[in-house]
């Protein structure tokens, strides 16, 4: 995509969250590159690459036309915006090269004053009650059992019992679903504490799935009444698999994080061309090239609420899935891929 365009300077909706993501600022690509980053331990490099002190919050239509780039290449931004952007890079450039460069030498006091892991603000508990919010958010969760609850969550809803519930959850997924994400499969029969309907009053119902982490925290999954799915099927839908299909028509249509779109698939209702949901429809600016699939020719699936996505494609075999990492393209088989997202907030 090529010639003028202004990127707005306030932050949009997205369907459920505001349609940010939290970036690097300094990307892992050129982490990992630090002088004295490969002599690091493995605790220590991992606190380097995944620290808070190098996340922000940009909106997703800057992210995805910088996607771990130098903010210098930035076009249609505000001046003073570009310029803002290209000090922090520097000042936080600086601060990881001489944390590194310190603890390669033997002294970690920096390194240990760093902040390690940002929490999620979409997987867990304490989402969920903000969503709730006393009675008064936009989602209910009834008690159980819940009397005189008509269609497909009926039974689990008439359910006393959580261990039935979560039974009753799984025995309606689709076998050959399951198959695709193996690890994922493994972790809601042997991790899955409990299922409880909700109602989300701009979607309809839908089941919570209460998921035990390595941590002994609970993971929160959402997945919708394949009622609500009544509309058009997305752009490309035939790219996806069978068994995902099935499982977004017959079992849950959308079956996410409580964001709406994370570790699973977002409902087809959401689904739409990686550019349109990147919020470029003609096209991500300077997106095009040799080696990656146009942005307009992609479906986008889920990410992990950052800096990666996956997508499916004409261009693509079924099964096969895109695989972006800030600015690396890659294609992947789709079941691994997925299987290896959606067991990510279970820290397995």
């Amino acid at each position: 995509m090529q010639g003028e365009f202004s990127v707005p300077a306030t932050i949009g909706k997205g369907k459920f969250e505001a349609a940010v993501v939290a970036a690097r600022i300094i990307p892992l690509s050129e982490i990992v590159e630090i002088p004295g980053f490969a002599d690091l331990t493995v605790e220590q490099s991992q606190r380097v690459a995944f620290t808070p002190a190098n996340l922000q919050w940009v909106s997703r239509r800057v992210y995805w036309m910088q996607r771990g780039r130098s903010a210098t290449l930035l076009r249609g931004v505000d001046l003073d915006y570009r310029a803002e952007q290209v000090q922090l890079e520097n000042r936080v450039r600086a601060d990881l090269h001489r944390i590194v460069a310190t603890a390669a030498a033997g002294d970690s006091r920096l390194l240990d004053q760093l902040e390690f892991g940002a929490p999620s603000t979409v997987s867990g508990v304490p989402k969920l009650q903000e969503l709730l919010g006393g009675g008064r958010g936009p989602i209910a969760m009834f008690d159980s059992p819940a009397a005189d609850m008509a269609g497909p969550l009926r039974d689990i809803a008439a359910s006393a019992d959580p261990a039935e519930r979560a039974l009753l959850a799984l025995m309606r997924w689709n076998p050959d679903f399951l198959d695709m994400v193996p690890g994922f499969a493994t972790a809601l029969h042997t991790r899955l504490r409990d299922v409880r309907v909700c109602y989300w009053y701009a979607e309809g119902p839908a089941l919570l799935y209460f998921v035990e982490a390595a941590d002994g925290d609970n993971v929160v999954w959402v997945g919708w009444d394949p009622r609500i799915s009544t509309g058009p099927t997305p752009p490309f839908w035939e790219t996806l698999p069978p068994a995902v299909r099935r499982f977004l028509s017959d079992v849950h249509p959308g079956f996410t994080m409580l964001d709406g779109e994370s570790f699973g698939l977002a409902q087809p209702s959401y689904m739409s061309t990686f550019a349109a949901w990147a919020g470029w429809p003609d096209g991500i600016p300077d997106w095009d090239g040799e080696e990656v699939i146009a942005s307009t020719a992609m479906l986008w699936l889920t990410g992990n609420g950052g800096d990666t996505i996956l997508c499916t494609s004409p261009d693509l075999a079924v099964g096969e899935a895109a695989v972006l990492f800030e600015n690396d393209f890659g294609v992947s088989e789709l079941g691994p891929e997925l299987d290896r997202l959606m067991l990510r907030p279970l820290r397995m």
